[in-house]
């Protein structure tokens, strides 16, 4: 069972109040070490992307909206989710509109595109995930434990669970490719059918003895390997065709089983998984620049990280309180920040949630 705040988050436990998105685009482009608020009080935007005309589409996850951001203009709801659902997994191309609709308690997911002003849904990820399955061979949980080691139900072995929650989507001419938090799998939606491309592998770490402290495990697990679920968070076309995805093992997300997230190269063509650089925490948006660098947002670090092309080790580029959506467009890197402001009831804390630009 996943122990992860996003990939599990469901906007049906979430009692969230929908608010009004306010502050218009801005105008000029970033320069080189400037940054620009693009929208704000924006309600758990987790998802971005951006066309070449400077318009932003933004999600508000658990208000069930996606915004529509354009210059000199308020923002504007673009597509609304029935009462209980969420809506992320934003992807634009050309003048089509790509997104993911999910509910429950991760048991039902479908990609939906505007083109033209009409919505469409092209696939049911739920359903593939239901009959399908990609990582209901896989075992995770605490491996090899000696006899009478006694550890909670969902710490002990188990094997992939249905569960979906399509969290990421990235279009490559007329095929969808999807990175599902739930199901911890890419799936493709081609020519009106949807099939898998690869399940993410697990993510063994050794148990340290203070971390089994800390989190008030008996001594019998220090020392024990754990396979985490491999749950992808963004999905990105990389400029040779290949597949990049984050990973954010499900598990702690403050670090103490260490910093387990990477970027994961896919093959579309053969499904074959290649770690491309790792080091990560809480490992959430991800964008690839025209030459091959990285970059990737650490939501509850409060880093936005960059990895050089031809290297594999994240190197700081901004600081940002709560980054998500990362999308490079324009000579600048767009992003979401306080992504999960608003979200705890406590008076004050009211949704803050920001698009950004800053400058490569």
């Amino acid at each position: 069972m996943k122990r992860t705040t996003l990939a599990a988050a469901s906007v049906a436990t979430l009692a969230l109040a929908v608010p009004t998105a306010g502050a218009s685009a801005a105008s000029a482009p970033a320069a080189a070490g400037d940054k620009q608020v693009v929208a704000s009080k924006l309600l758990s935007p987790l998802s971005l992307a951006v066309k070449s005309n400077g318009a932003a589409y933004v999600s508000q996850n658990f208000a069930g909206q996606l915004m529509k951001v354009k210059k000199g203009k308020k923002p504007v709801v673009v597509a609304k989710a029935m009462k209980g659902r969420e809506i992320g997994a934003v992807d634009v191309t050309d003048n089509v509109i790509t997104y993911a609709v999910s509910w429950g308690e991760n048991e039902g997911g479908i990609v939906r595109q505007v083109r033209k002003g009409k919505t469409r849904t092209i696939g049911d990820i739920g359903a593939a995930e239901r009959a399908l399955n990609p990582d209901g061979d896989t075992v995770y949980g605490l491996q090899d434990l000696d006899e009478g080691c006694e550890v909670p139900p969902f710490l002990q072995e188990y094997e992939g669970i249905v569960e979906t929650h399509p969290y990421a989507t990235a279009v490559a001419g007329s095929t969808v490719y999807v990175a599902d938090a739930g199901a911890n799998a890419i799936f493709k939606i081609a020519g009106g059918e949807v099939t898998p491309v690869a399940a993410l592998p697990p993510v063994e770490v050794v148990v340290p003895a203070e971390a089994a402290e800390a989190l008030e495990l008996p001594d019998c697990v220090a020392g024990k390997t754990m396979a985490l679920e491999g749950v992808p968070t963004d999905i990105e076309v990389g400029p040779d065709g290949d597949l990049y995805v984050t990973s954010l093992p499900g598990g702690p997300e403050d670090g103490s089983l260490g910093a387990n997230g990477s970027v994961l190269r896919i093959d579309p063509a053969t499904g074959d998984v290649t770690k491309v650089a790792g080091g990560f925490v809480s490992t959430t948006g991800l964008a690839v620049a025209r030459n091959g660098d990285l970059y990737v947002s650490e939501i509850f670090t409060g880093r936005i990280l960059k990895v050089a092309a031809g290297t594999d080790t994240p190197q700081l580029f901004r600081k940002a309180a709560m980054p998500a959506g990362l999308e490079i467009k324009g000579g600048s890197l767009w992003a979401t920040t306080n992504a999960m402001t608003g979200m705890s009831g406590e008076p004050g804390d009211a949704p803050n949630g920001k698009v950004m630009r800053f400058g490569l």
